[in-house]
């Protein structure tokens, strides 16, 4: 089954809780056909890079936690004093939506009676009551259509449709709040400190691996908005920059990097002690590559989170690290499944013609000689003039009786089309078809490959049916599949699939 997309968009802007009810009968299928091929699944690069980081901090006898997410602004401020401008013009900021007061005026409620018959004056209060307590915040947002449908009983779509009917719904403006989402995986990292400082053995050796937010000006092969941190500290009265430096080269080692350098950064960031901040370097591909920063918390950021000992902090991006390791140059490529579609290699016409594949095939051994021998008697006779049947087998399998037959009743016309033949090959990135050798050959011929949808069915069916091709139009109308990476190669590179042509078979099974 595929979506007709274009179809379904056009129908849902003209009428979108009719289109909704019709479509979803598309997926109504009553036969489960569908078969999970348990096979090991493919680890992503990311997660594999976290892994290996977590198994490296909880041998060195780090603590895991979870840090907060969202923070406020003032907590930047804590840390950065005047350098916080700044800092936050990359914070994304959460705003929320306000809940409208949502009036029923004579007008609307004619229109909820378009939509429900038997809206009446005791439904009109249900629904202003409703109304009421979603503004007061005793409904939440994604229950306010099922509290309609159960208080009214209605209809989802109805339910839906009026709310349609509320321009305030439609007119509400995000409201920013003094919420952040963390930007640096240090923002959290004090609130969790000052909490465990009169708690816990020392010294407090914690990590934590998390996604941190950043308003980049755009994302690019080198800078994501959404990437994760990997974070450690260690709070205890004697740590210093010089104890941190030496256990971060043992991190890096672990993690099999033997060449390391630090830098000290000439410009300190304020939530750093000054002259402690290190930028780490790891030597890939004879280069050093930038991949962490550490120091230790000033006195400052401290004492504004009421922290009373000394905190030395590591943390560096994952991504880059696993980059590095696995040798991507492109960090959206590596991350998110829809870029290797633009960024992947070309990949070549042998590897497009050999992943072509029947949608049905027969698996029993009667059911292969079944496709051959059509495929053989309509090539034998596909010149014969119409009308005409032509006989391919008979005989008996599992207590049925079969017989097999090539017909064509239109007067004049050939028993196969003139595209009957055509092969199937790739060509220059392309899948194309012909008579003659072109490019790559993928070894099918369009009856062929309905050859083996018939034989295949006949191996199930208990009943009498016609198999019928006429005009080819698409690849699937031939019995003929192409995975969804090698499709959307082609069409991301400009290339076609151009599967076509007058095949006009009918081949007909009696089953007795």
């Amino acid at each position: 089954m595929e979506l007709n997309i274009k179809k379904i968009k056009k129908q849902a802007k003209d009428n979108f809780e009719k289109t909704w009810t019709q479509t979803s009968k598309i997926f109504e299928n009553t036969k489960d056909e569908f078969i999970f091929e348990k096979k090991h699944g493919k680890e992503h690069i990311l997660q594999k890079t976290i892994f290996l980081l977590r198994n490296i901090f909880l041998n060195f006898g780090f603590d895991e936690i979870q840090n907060l997410t969202i923070i406020p602004d003032e907590d930047v401020y804590k840390q950065y004093g005047p350098e916080s401008a700044v800092i936050l013009d990359r914070a994304f900021y959460i705003a929320k939506l306000p809940r409208p007061e949502i009036g029923l005026s004579n007008k609307i409620i004619e229109k909820i009676k378009k939509i429900i018959d038997n809206f009446d004056d005791e439904k009109s209060k249900i629904l202003k009551q409703i109304l009421r307590q979603y503004k007061k915040g005793n409904i939440e947002g994604d229950d306010f259509v099922e509290t309609m449908v159960k208080n009214l009983n209605i209809k989802t779509q109805e339910a839906t449709a009026i709310i349609d009917l509320f321009s305030e719904l439609k007119d509400i403006k995000p409201i920013p709040t003094n919420q952040t989402l963390r930007s640096h995986m240090t923002g959290s990292w004090y609130h969790t400190l000052s909490a465990m400082q009169n708690t816990s053995d020392f010294p407090v050796c914690l990590f934590s691996i998390g996604q941190r937010y950043r308003n980049e000006q755009k994302e690019d092969a080198s800078h994501l908005r959404v990437h994760n941190s990997a974070s450690a500290v260690i709070m205890d009265k004697k740590i210093n920059i010089n104890s941190g430096l030496k256990i971060a080269k043992q991190i890096f080692k672990k993690a099999g990097f033997d060449e390391i350098k630090f830098e000290r950064k000439k410009a300190t960031s304020k939530y750093y002690a000054n002259n402690t901040e290190y930028e780490i370097f790891i030597k890939h591909n004879k280069e050093f590559i930038e991949i962490a920063d550490c120091g230790m918390y000033s006195a400052i950021s401290l004492a504004n989170f009421d922290i009373k000992y000394p905190v030395f902090n590591i943390g560096f991006g994952v991504e880059r690290l696993a980059m590095i390791k696995h040798n991507y140059n492109d960090i959206r490529q590596m991350v998110y499944p829809q870029f290797n579609i633009s960024c992947q290699k070309e990949i070549s016409d042998e590897t497009i013609a050999k992943s072509i594949k029947f949608i049905e095939e027969p698996k029993t051994s009667y059911g292969i000689k079944i496709a051959a021998l059509i495929e053989k008697i309509a090539y034998e006779f596909r010149d014969e003039i119409a009308p005409v049947e032509i006989p391919v087998w008979s005989g008996k399998i599992k207590n049925k009786k079969i017989e097999i037959s090539i017909i064509e009743t239109e007067e004049g016309k050939k028993l196969i089309g003139p595209a009957g033949f055509n092969k199937i090959f790739a060509k220059n990135g392309s899948i194309i078809n012909s008579l003659e050798k072109q490019g790559i050959d993928a070894n099918m011929s369009f009856v062929g490959a309905i050859a083996k949808a018939v034989a295949s069915k006949i191996e199930i069916a208990n009943k009498s049916f016609e198999y019928r091709v006429g005009m080819v139009r698409s690849i699937n109308d031939i019995n003929i599949m192409i995975p969804i990476k090698i499709k959307n190669y082609i069409v991301s590179n400009k290339k076609k699939i151009n599967i076509k042509g007058a095949v006009f078979i009918c081949v007909k099974v009696k089953i007795i």
